[in-house]
């Protein structure tokens, strides 16, 4: 059942003319993403694509080539596009596109966007850890909702830079807390008159990205809203809440009480505290291979 985004007081075209017209993805991107949806293009189809873009290409066979993607290979092998992206498959490649997307959007010079996107890649590999934990297989789809579940902050910042930064530094240094403070949402509402989670919504199904991550966007600081209809909100919402704990990104909370995760993921203190060693040693990892 197809689950309705709200956009609560704003209406789409409200939130374009906020923002202004939504960025575009790299051409190749565009390209890859069209033939990833289309069951009838081959893994040759994409290596072609792929072949047209340096970067890309190696970010493509950086990740065949890492542990993370071959376990058990203690040294890189030497591959074609061709082959790494047979070895990677159709689910992984799209996860490795929309990473190569949101990175390329984000400017290297600033800190305040770096800790956006170094959360952005912790809360995706946290919620497809959260998601293998709890038995589900869709670990690829659980990446992308948490990968671009803040990717309204990614184009506010380049939208509102000064005030955005503003708002991120501010949130580094004094976290907020939900309850009783004003949630990151409510900030940006005030100060700028639209939150990350309206110009994330909007941006997804302009790129369609898909109904699952849309939703996630949407609903993420609000998941009690589609509860019954979608788990992807609570999802990463409680990854986001992990990746807080963990300090990845500007909002860092390490000292948030955990009972409340310990009670969702069935753990006790002893195995969440290995849970969250292998999980911070998988998004270092994982960031790694975009240095």
């Amino acid at each position: 059942m197809r689950v309705p985004v709200e956009m609560k007081d704003l209406s789409v075209q409200d939130v374009v003319k906020l923002v202004g017209d939504i960025p575009t993805f790299p051409a190749v991107v565009t390209v890859l993403l069209r033939l990833l949806k289309n069951p009838e293009s081959s893994l040759e189809d994409m290596a072609s694509a792929i072949s047209g873009d340096p970067g890309l290409c190696a970010f493509v066979l950086r990740l065949a080539n890492s542990p993370l993607y071959r376990p058990g290979f203690s040294s890189p092998t030497t591959l074609s596009i061709s082959k790494a992206v047979h070895w990677l498959g159709r689910k992984v490649l799209e996860t490795a596109v929309l990473s190569y997307a949101l990175r390329s959007m984000i400017r290297t010079s600033s800190l305040a966007e770096k800790l956006v996107w170094e959360h952005a890649v912790a809360c995706g590999v946290t919620t497809s850890e959260v998601v293998r934990h709890m038995g589900s297989k869709n670990v690829e789809t659980a990446y992308v909702c948490g990968l671009l579940h803040d990717v309204g902050k990614t184009i506010m910042c380049l939208r509102f830079r000064q005030r955005m930064h503003q708002i991120l530094e501010a949130q580094y240094n004094n976290p907020p807390e939900e309850p009783p403070g004003a949630s990151s949402v409510d900030v940006e509402k005030e100060l700028l008159g639209v939150d990350h989670a309206q110009v994330g919504t909007v941006c997804l199904n302009v790129w369609q990205c898909g109904e699952e991550a849309a939703v996630a966007c949407a609903y993420h600081h609000r998941p009690k809203d589609v509860q019954g209809r979608s788990v992807w909100p609570a999802v990463v919402r409680l990854s986001d809440l992990l990746c807080h704990k963990l300090e990845f990104g500007p909002i860092r909370r390490p000292h948030m009480d955990m009972c409340p995760i310990l009670k969702a993921l069935r753990l006790d203190a002893q195995a969440m505290n290995a849970f969250l060693s292998r999980l911070r040693k998988r998004i270092q990892d994982t960031l790694f291979l975009f240095s």
